[in-house]
């Protein structure tokens, strides 16, 4: 958190641009901290009091007192504020020239520039957001789908965060036993019953692994659902890559190979958003750059949430469909694997020919739809069960940490070990279920997070 909320010196009062910079209807410029409502007197003029949590119609002036524009004030009183400090936001017409001039005069005036991310990073320092809901504003401002948006307000709401706590209580007690037995060790004084620590521990650490095990598909709903497209040249991926953005975006060709490096372009379908990549196609060949390209499919391979294996009946065989098809679910057995054979115009039925289970698809819209269809489907069927879903990398890691640490507290019991590496090894796991809330927490850690976030947030 700032030095100043370390050290006990009273925070400066910082000022930005809260809205995208650039043309527009508005502009809110936000100012926030202990002479918020002094500096914001200074540039802006209004007929009457200044009332709490009240929009005021008045004028803004420039560093040198003369008229900027006419808009609107608001005062929110701390800490019943976003920051927990003294907050004005400043509605004002969306011309650049304003919010530069606005924001030089608040910095005449008394303010700082504030830093990315800092007036969130107030809030948290001041109790208004624990460090989870924190970085849930700064995935809800990111979100680009339906599901990515869900998933953050969850979090901003706490769904994480109670999760957290409670099984932070249970340990918390657990610990407790273990550490009060400490103090009695002369007297061989047992205060809970193994068996019983053990049913506890076991509880907790299942909870732990449902939340882990949900990180893949919550990662992929934040970031976008990787989907990649693979298959021999020709087979139709680039054709594919077109239809579903609907754009021209890659070459076209009857050439074999034209594609030869990967080209990556976001979609959006239903209440996804999805990362769609297309690859080099796979072959044996001689060439340098083409074999570069290839070893770069396989690699995206590994990254995909998603796999569509592209066949052209007309190009290749059932054995060969099958082969690359064993190769993809070798590659990546937790990729969703969809065969589709391509070009159905040009080979009517297939029936009985020993190709894998597969969608057939041609040129048209019903077909794509059906595609479509299908994607949606997959992903919907995958989702995770219940309410808490993990997407941050920090929570995993987090998460994976206090596993290890409990997998010893149980092994500990279970042998029989000195109560004080027990101890030890609870207060470990507690540190790393508390880190992601931030109620253990490092300056540099801090720093990282926030410094993602857009200024004016």
């Amino acid at each position: 958190m700032p030095d100043e909320y370390l050290c006990g010196v009273i925070p400066k009062t910082i000022a930005a641009l809260a809205t995208a910079k650039g043309l527009g209807a508005l502009h809110v410029v936000r100012v926030s901290g202990p002479d918020a409502l002094r500096i914001a007197q200074h540039v802006f003029r209004i007929t009457g009091a200044w009332t709490p949590r009240k929009a005021l119609l008045g004028v803004f002036c420039s560093a040198s007192g003369e008229d900027l524009d006419q808009g609107l004030a608001t005062w929110f009183a701390g800490p019943a504020s976003f920051t927990g400090e003294d907050v004005v936001e400043f509605g004002l017409h969306g011309s650049s020239y304003i919010a530069e001039e606005a924001l030089n005069a608040l910095r005449a005036a008394g303010a700082e520039l504030a830093a990315p991310g800092e007036f969130t990073q107030r809030a948290f320092a001041n109790g208004k957001l624990d460090l989870a809901q924190a970085e849930a504003v700064g995935d809800l401002i990111a979100a680009e789908s339906r599901a990515g948006h869900e998933l953050a307000l969850k979090q901003l709401k706490g769904t994480v965060s109670h999760k957290l706590q409670e099984l932070r209580t249970r340990l918390t007690d657990f610990a407790a036993l273990i550490e009060l037995e400490l103090d009695f060790v002369e007297e061989d004084v047992e205060f809970a019953q193994r068996d019983q620590l053990l049913e506890v521990l076991a509880d907790i650490s299942a909870e732990c692994e449902t939340m882990l095990s949900t990180f893949r598909h919550g990662r992929a709903v934040r970031d976008g659902i990787p989907l990649v497209l693979l298959g021999a040249p020709n087979a139709g991926k680039s054709t594919l890559l077109n239809r579903l953005l609907r754009d021209d975006r890659a070459l076209v060709s009857a050439v074999p190979g034209t594609t030869r490096d990967s080209v990556e372009e976001r979609f959006r379908l239903g209440d996804y958003v999805f990362r769609l990549v297309d690859t080099a196609g796979i072959r044996a060949t001689e060439d340098p750059v083409e074999q570069m390209g290839i070893a770069r499919s396989w690699t995206k391979l590994a990254e995909a949430h998603l796999a569509l294996v592209l066949v052209d009946p007309t190009q290749t065989n059932a054995d060969e469909a099958q082969e690359l098809y064993r190769r993809v679910r070798q590659s990546n057995p937790e990729a969703e694997c969809i065969v589709l054979l391509t070009k159905r115009d040009l080979w009517g039925s297939l029936e009985g020919a020993g190709y894998p289970e597969h969608l057939a698809i041609g040129p048209s819209q019903d077909d794509l739809a059906q595609l479509e269809w299908l994607l949606l489907e997959t992903i919907r069927r995958n989702e995770p069960k219940g309410n808490v879903l993990i997407a941050n990398a920090r929570h995993a890691a987090a998460l994976e940490a206090s596993l290890e640490s409990l997998k010893r507290v149980r092994s500990s019991l279970e042998l029989g070990i000195s109560g004080e590496l027990v101890a030890y090894d609870l207060r470990d796991a507690l540190r790393h279920l508390g880190s992601i809330t931030g109620e253990v927490t490092a300056d540099d850690l801090l720093g990282s997070i926030f410094s993602s976030f857009c200024i004016g947030k």
